[in-house]
């Protein structure tokens, strides 16, 4: 086996701040992502590739990894954990996701509140130790989020039995029936008096007012640097949006006179935490001001998501009667049946005219009592 890495190289590597992969020789590779780097083993079976993480540098040396790899031959995958699968799933797939680190979120979570579940091996996981798990973190985190992950592990338990790990993926028959529940779409729209009291909230104030001046979605917004914006123009790459295709904002007097406000040129525009905790920050916010209680209206009834900003952006716009495809168009959504082919126009100052419209709607409505 012609070994191709030394120690200083691997800390070379580990030092460089984008994810990559290098290898040893005979199956090892060397595996950087943004937050951890690990030892991987590569292995084919019946034309099946699988990969099986042996150790985490700097905790484990390349030397020490390289005596592991002596080892791993006589390795049996009886005794393959949840975590090792997490990991060889993860290691797999990670590069052709657009966002890794929303799965490393979920898996880390999983970790932490479940690390009994994490250590099991993989044949005796059965599905009620599962949903119960699955319950547990619905209780924590939400039972969309309880759905996501249930999502997640099917994934993973599927891919055990792609490698050859297992015979049957034990939780191959779950349903979010039986564990965050059946979901449905969402109408919920914010009332003026709900807009009034997000505009004065007491955390992520800036973040909460951009989302409502712009519509844009939230994960956008909080990855969105100060690179990206030109004036009055804010501009959203296509690798930073969920359509995938380069995108620009007309900013509003207000939304430039908010960013004017935060004072700082470079990195990311807002340091707010992930989507997820603001999202769970948000909903703990409306269950202490009691919003959405007693309202007549079922549109208006309950807690509010950072989603439900976009909803009430576009609502609000529509109802100003502005044209629903200049709305698609700020919204970035795409067009739909003929109009997805035919109609290319950008709508340039309608886009500029309707955000200033709303802009200075948003100021009527946070003004009046």
């Amino acid at each position: 086996m012609r070994q191709k890495l030394s120690a200083s190289k691997v800390e070379a590597l580990y030092r460089r701040p984008e994810s990559l992969s290098a290898t040893d020789g005979g199956g090892l590779y060397f595996r950087k992502r943004r937050k951890s780097a690990s030892w991987v083993v590569r292995r084919s079976r019946d034309k099946a590739v699988s990969y099986t993480t042996i150790g985490r540098y700097p905790e484990v040396s390349l030397a020490e990894a390289r005596k592991i790899l002596r080892k791993f031959g006589s390795d049996s995958v009886e005794d393959k954990t949840v975590a090792d699968l997490l990991q060889d799933w993860f290691d797999q797939n990670q590069t052709t996701w657009r966002r890794p680190e929303q799965m490393e979120g979920y898996i880390r979570r999983l970790t932490a509140d479940d690390p009994r579940l994490v250590a099991m091996n993989i044949h005796v996981v059965d599905l009620v130790t599962v949903r119960n798990s699955l319950k547990n973190y619905a209780c924590k985190h939400g039972n969309v989020a309880a759905n996501r992950l249930m999502e997640i592990l099917k994934q993973v338990f599927k891919h055990a039995v792609q490698v050859g790990y297992l015979q049957y993926s034990p939780i191959a028959e779950l349903t979010r029936k039986v564990v965050g529940g059946v979901e449905k779409s969402r109408h919920r729209i914010l009332t003026d008096r709900e807009i009034r009291l997000l505009w004065n909230i007491d955390r992520h104030t800036e973040l909460f007012r951009f989302l409502l001046l712009t519509g844009q979605r939230i994960r956008e917004t909080q990855i969105a640097r100060w690179g990206d914006i030109n004036g009055d123009r804010w501009f959203i790459p296509a690798s930073n949006n969920k359509s995938a295709r380069d995108h620009w904002v007309a900013l509003s007097r207000q939304s430039q006179g908010l960013l004017s406000s935060l004072g700082a040129r470079r990195g990311r525009i807002f340091s707010s935490g992930s989507s997820t905790a603001v999202q769970s920050f948000l909903r703990r916010w409306c269950e202490r001001h009691r919003i959405g209680e007693n309202n007549p209206q079922q549109v208006h009834k309950g807690f509010f998501t950072p989603h439900d900003l976009r909803r009430t952006f576009a609502t609000r716009l529509n109802e100003m009667r502005i044209g629903p495809h200049i709305v698609e168009k700020i919204l970035n959504h795409r067009m739909a049946g003929v109009m997805a082919v035919y109609n290319q126009a950008d709508y340039e100052e309608e886009r500029i005219a309707a955000m200033q419209i709303w802009a200075d709607e948003l100021d009527r409505i946070v003004q009046s009592n």
